[in-house]
C-alpha cells in the first residue's frame, strides 16, 4: 500500500510540474509576439520610398512622393506628357522622368525617379516612334536586269532622309549603289536592276531602320 501511494505522489508530482512549466512560458511567448509586433511595423515604415526632389532647371524642381513625381501639386500618370512651356514624360514603367527647359542645349534630360539622379540626356522625343520602314517590289519574277520597282513607306524617319537597297549576298547584306530619299508624304520609290540569276533577298535602309525582307527571283 504504501508503495501504491508513493507511485501516485510521484504522478501528481509530475503533472504538476509539466502545468508549471506551461505557464512559465506563457508569459515569454506574450512576451516575445508583443515585440515583434513593432519591430515588424518599424521595418514596414523603413521600407517607404524615400521623397526625392528633381531639380530640371529654370527654377522648376519636381517633388517625388511615393515614388511618383508631381506636378503643380499633382502625381503625374505612367505615360503622361505634360507640354506647357515646360515638357515632362513620366515613362510607361514610372522609371523615369523626361525634361526639357526652353533654351536648353540637348533637348531631353533623363531623370531617375526613384533617386531623382540624373541619367543623362538624348536628342530625340521620348515618345517618338520607332523609325521604320515598309518595302513592296512591283515584281516578284523578273529577268536579269529587267528593271523592278520599289516603294514603300517610312515611319519615324525625317523627310529627306536616304534610302538605299540591301541585297544579301553569300550571308551578309551589302549596300547597293540604288538609292533615293523620303518625301514629305513619309513615302519613297525606287527602280533597281538586278543582274546575280536566283532568288535574291532584299531590303530597305533608312539609318538604323530597315524593312522586312522580301524576295524577287532572277530569271
Amino acid at each position: 500500500m504504501r508503495h501504491t501511494t508513493h507511485r501516485r505522489s510521484t504522478l501528481r508530482t509530475a503533472t504538476v510540474t509539466v502545468v508549471a512549466g506551461a505557464a512559465l512560458l506563457a508569459p515569454a511567448a506574450a512576451a516575445l509576439a508583443s515585440t515583434a509586433a513593432p519591430q515588424r511595423a518599424a521595418a514596414v515604415r523603413t521600407a517607404a520610398p524615400k521623397p526625392v526632389k528633381i531639380d530640371i532647371g529654370a527654377g522648376v524642381t519636381i517633388p517625388v512622393k511615393g515614388g511618383k513625381p508631381y506636378y503643380h501639386g499633382k502625381a503625374l500618370k505612367p505615360g503622361q506628357t505634360v507640354k506647357d512651356g515646360i515638357y515632362l514624360h513620366y515613362s510607361a514603367d514610372g522609371k523615369r522622368l523626361y525634361s526639357k527647359t526652353q533654351g536648353g542645349g540637348v533637348p531631353y534630360s533623363i531623370w531617375d525617379v526613384r533617386t531623382g539622379r540624373s541619367l543623362g540626356m538624348q536628342k530625340t522625343s521620348p515618345t517618338a516612334p520607332k523609325a521604320a520602314l515598309t518595302a513592296r517590289p512591283s515584281a516578284t519574277s523578273v529577268r536579269a536586269w529587267q528593271e523592278v520597282r520599289i516603294s514603300g513607306k517610312a515611319t519615324g524617319v525625317k523627310a529627306g532622309s536616304k534610302v538605299s537597297l540591301q541585297q544579301k549576298q553569300h550571308g551578309a547584306w551589302k549596300t547597293l549603289p540604288v538609292s533615293t530619299t523620303v518625301n514629305k508624304s513619309g513615302t519613297y520609290s525606287l527602280r533597281a536592276k538586278l543582274g546575280l540569276k536566283g532568288k535574291e533577298e532584299l531590303r530597305m535602309r533608312s539609318g538604323a531602320a530597315l524593312s522586312p525582307v522580301f524576295t524577287v527571283t532572277v530569271r
